[in-house]
């Protein structure tokens, strides 16, 4: 078998995880291509992490190289740790049979390419690593009951939905119910999150602060992403959380560690994002709220209606005892925390890239 690899992280991470047997691997798409080999397998971080052919100038973009490995691999596999409405375009550009894409998410509505994403939780992974190195930092979080305020709505930069659940907060007097921060229009050149950012205790910035909320930090003393530290202040004086994703497309659920950090902490959350997107998640094996709220609204196509809807049971949460809620949806909390935090996100993907290969050579 010869394997086609541009990045370190695929020769020292998932290669090791597949069990492929005997293989050869090339960083060269010009040798791997020129190669005669019985099996050939590629596997791309091109846009991500890419270490090796660089600068080759047999293929012409991204596009191109996976159009080009696909011509000359059973199968290729390429890797991404974001999912957005702009991928569909790269989809519709490079897109083949053979080939598979490992994303942070799934994909809605469309059987031929949703049978070619592989779920890789990265964000997961990256979120689960920092409390793992840090437990004693979640014997901080107190579910002592009733806490002084509902729900947190850590917002972010400007977009629509999130819009929608600070207008609503406001039109519905709910104000004394919620902690909310939102601001920040983005900015490239600075870090625009720095005047109305909740900071938590215990983060120090390292080096230049990146414009958004991904740059590195010390957290206690492990160093991460700012966006992964769990606000765990603002958790203690709320019961709730809402999460508001990177995305709210309807074509696609992409899982960040806006999803990651509630189930870390053991919360209810209610979702301002795209259609189908607690369904997928339940896909993944987690468990969600029903017990409790009319979780209907996720199955709702029209954004303003979705929200809506969503909000509604923001509404009746706000009204509800908080501890008889709890009460009824704890084992669904410690569900979602031990699955989270027992999954190895990285050989959950692999499994699957495995499971393809086997298809390939049965």
């Amino acid at each position: 078998m010869l394997v086609y690899s541009d990045s370190n992280i695929i020769d020292l991470e998932w290669l090791p995880r597949l069990n492929l047997g005997e293989y050869t691997i090339s960083h060269s798409f010009e040798e791997y291509r020129d190669t005669p080999s019985d099996v050939k397998i590629a596997f791309t971080m091109h846009r991500l992490h890419c270490d090796h052919d660089i600068n080759c100038t047999a293929y012409q973009g991204f596009g191109d190289k996976i159009n080009k490995l696909s011509a000359v691999s059973q199968l290729v596999f390429t890797f991404e740790s974001e999912l957005h409405n702009y991928h569909w375009q790269m989809w519709n550009e490079c897109h083949h049979d053979n080939v598979y894409w490992v994303v942070p998410g799934q994909v809605n509505d469309a059987p031929e390419m949703n049978s070619h994403i592989i779920h890789w939780a990265d964000w997961f992974k990256t979120t689960t690593l920092l409390y793992k190195s840090l437990p004693a930092q979640l014997d901080q979080i107190s579910y002592q009951l009733p806490k002084p305020r509902y729900f947190d709505a850590l917002l972010g930069s400007p977009k629509p939905h999130r819009t929608f659940v600070a207008d609503a907060v406001e039109s519905n007097g709910l104000e004394d119910k919620f902690i909310l921060s939102y601001g920040g229009k983005w900015d490239d050149n600075s870090f625009y999150a720095r005047d109305y950012f909740i900071w938590e205790p215990g983060v120090e910035v390292v080096g230049e602060q990146q414009p958004g909320t991904a740059g590195p930090v010390r957290y206690y003393g492990v160093h991460t992403g700012l966006s992964r530290v769990i606000p765990i202040s603002v958790f203690n004086d709320t019961a709730y959380s809402v999460i508001a994703e990177t995305d709210h497309d309807n074509t696609l659920s992409f899982y960040s560690e806006k999803t990651a950090k509630p189930m870390i902490a053991r919360r209810l959350f209610v979702a301002f994002t795209g259609y189908q997107f607690l369904a997928n998640l339940r896909r993944l094996g987690f468990q969600t709220f029903g017990a409790v709220i009319d979780e209907s609204y996720d199955l709702i196509k029209n954004d303003r209606a979705r929200y809506a809807a969503a909000f509604e049971q923001v509404k009746i949460l706000c009204s509800r005892d908080q501890q008889e809620v709890y009460n009824t949806i704890k084992p669904v909390l410690e569900h979602n925390y031990n699955l989270i935090m027992t999954t190895d996100w990285t050989q959950y993907a692999a499994d699957q890239i495995r499971e393809r290969i086997n298809s390939a050579q049965a």
